[in-house]
């Protein structure tokens, strides 16, 4: 299954990896608040870094941003790579109940066509695109091929490797916004 699909939307803004940077998109949202926007969306990743995991929770849910799970999300959920520097250890239950009911990927109906808001590529969290993959390389990801034959999608704008990117390939436009880390160029 994939995500949700929701009223068409011409004006987002698209927040990256977030990892825990509670004052970062703080300052974001403000930013972004006051732009006539039809919805605010963020790929994932909210958990594992330096601030407040649960603030970051509740910004996003203050700001209605739609929001899709990202790797760390999972590995949260599943007591997985807890050893990571800056692992989240613990949030609030009211932050694990909304980090349990995010979708993998949610989709928009834009002007130009639908869009699919994922973490990786599609439904694969761990997906990893990057300006410079080329050749053999895009074969080992099979969720790219499989939206690039998909007739019902046009652009996907996802995140996991903290690397700014727009990238057109037969019969899709992949967007990658990035992530607002302190320990890479914001976005």
């Amino acid at each position: 299954v994939v995500g949700e699909r929701i009223a068409r939307v011409a004006r987002v803004a698209v927040i990256g990896d977030v990892h825990a940077e509670d004052e970062l998109l703080e300052r974001a949202l403000t930013a972004l608040s006051r732009r006539h926007l039809d919805a605010l969306l963020c790929v994932g990743d909210v958990a594992d870094g330096p601030g407040d995991v649960d603030r970051c929770f509740d910004l996003l849910a203050e700001h209605q941003v739609l929001t899709v799970s990202g790797n760390h999300e999972r590995w949260f959920l599943t007591n997985e790579m807890r050893g990571l520097p800056a692992a989240t250890t613990q949030v609030k239950p009211a932050t694990r109940e909304r980090m349990e009911a995010l979708p993998k990927t949610r989709r928009f109906e834009t002007p130009a066509g639908t869009m699919l808001l994922c973490h990786g590529i599609g439904e694969d969290d761990m997906a990893d695109l990057r300006p410079t993959t080329k050749g053999y390389s895009l074969q080992d990801i099979p969720t790219l091929r499989e939206l690039m034959l998909d007739p019902t999608v046009d652009y996907v704008i996802g995140g996991h490797t903290h690397v700014r990117m727009a990238r057109r390939f037969q019969g899709l436009c992949v967007l990658n916004a990035g992530a607002i880390a302190r320990d890479v160029e914001p976005v």
